[in-house]
């Protein structure tokens, strides 16, 4: 209960901080449902600490050191609503820059969570340096496979194919009057290809209409935000697809070998897998969209379902929390560390609630799962 109304009152005052800060200085428009998805995480951030700093385990801190490492990502957020309008001004591109750099921090520390998890749960006799090294070594190239372009160029996704052509369309379309057809623009207007920002040739005239044809839905409105961010989405996808081969390759191993391990470790991950595949579907829905109006709803819901998630995220966190900082939970992390081939799987009351549920308790009892009660 103390870890936890320091918890609090550390969130209570961040945010205080952050209101005094809405209140002194310009920002842009706040949306509640981002508030709280902020909130959440940062709420993740301060219970990692906590239980980084009372972890009886040493080799289980580095789990939830990553877990730090992954929600600070979230501090510049807060950041993000005064880029543009109170700090960095005479950039332009300043809120873009943060905006896309954020997100991909995020992937790049939420791989190395997952990897050193997965690495640790498999490989247990490696040293720890020796997980860490291979954790971002993996993480490191995914993340560079992925993400290389943004290396490269903070504003790449201001020189792909998609924007380039979008540009050439744009200018050659009068706002004031009534849009032609495609087929009216593609006797004025000649797309070309591009490659590394630069332009290769002219298109042959009916790739020449169905690339017009392609873009014309995004020169209504703010509609070709959609097409700008369009190659992040698709990255964010990408590493969400490597995420969730990971962790089912966490839970593959458990099923065959079921070592012992710290407690609630399982359930979060099964929560991080269930994240990965709601960002799967949001951002392939945000690639997909057309119109800005249908995708700022959809990102709305997305941002719900996010929170939904990650509220149990902060669960199973205050739940091992609570156990680490038990005299019964302490004992059963130490005795994990130091000898783990004499200790029995530690049983939850969410596998006590599954077994009961949706297997013969009396066949899973003791195979799968040993009871809570033993060493």
């Amino acid at each position: 209960m103390k870890n936890l109304v320091k918890a609090f009152f550390f969130l209570l005052v961040f945010h205080a901080v952050y209101c005094v800060a809405l209140v002194l200085f310009p920002h842009h428009p706040i949306d509640l449902e981002g508030v709280f998805n902020r909130a959440i995480q940062i709420l993740l951030l301060i219970l990692s600490v906590l239980i980084y700093r009372s972890e009886p385990n040493p080799k289980n801190k580095f789990i939830f050191l990553n877990f730090i490492f992954l929600f600070t990502v979230s501090v510049s957020h807060y950041f993000f609503d005064f880029v543009g309008v109170s700090i960095f001004t005479e950039n332009k591109f300043a809120t873009h820059i943060l905006h896309q750099y954020t997100l991909i921090g995020f992937q790049v520390f939420m791989s190395l969570a997952i990897c050193y998890i997965v690495i640790d749960q498999i490989f247990r006799e490696l040293r720890i340096y020796q997980k860490y090294l291979a954790a971002i070594a993996l993480s490191v190239i995914v993340s560079w496979m992925i993400f290389q372009p943004y290396f490269h160029d903070p504003l790449y996704l201001y020189s792909t194919q998609d924007i380039k052509q979008f540009k050439t369309l744009y200018q050659a379309v009068d706002p004031a009057k009534e849009t032609p057809s495609a087929i009216q623009l593609a006797g004025s207007v000649k797309l070309q290809s591009w490659e590394d920002g630069r332009a290769v040739g002219d298109l042959y005239p009916d790739q020449n209409i169905r690339r017009i044809e392609y873009l014309m839905p995004y020169l209504a409105g703010n509609n070709y935000i959609i097409l700008l961010w369009k190659p992040m989405n698709m990255s964010i996808v990408y590493m969400n697809v490597f995420f969730i081969v990971f962790i089912l390759l966490f839970f593959l191993y458990q099923f065959k070998k079921d070592p012992p391990q710290g407690a609630y470790i399982d359930k979060i991950m099964f929560l991080f897998l269930l994240l990965s595949s709601m960002e799967i579907l949001h951002n392939w829905g945000f690639s997909h969209s057309v119109e800005f109006s249908s995708f700022a709803d959809l990102f709305a819901v997305s941002q719900y379902v996010t929170i939904f998630v990650e509220f149990f995220i902060v669960w199973f966190f205050v739940l091992r929390l609570r156990f680490i900082t038990s005299v019964q939970g302490e004992f059963y992390e130490l005795e994990l560390a130091s000898n783990p081939q004499t200790i029995s799987r530690w049983r939850d009351w969410v596998d006590n609630l599954i077994l009961e549920r949706f297997f013969n308790f009396k066949l899973f009892n003791g195979r799968l799962f040993q009871n809570s009660q033993g060493k």
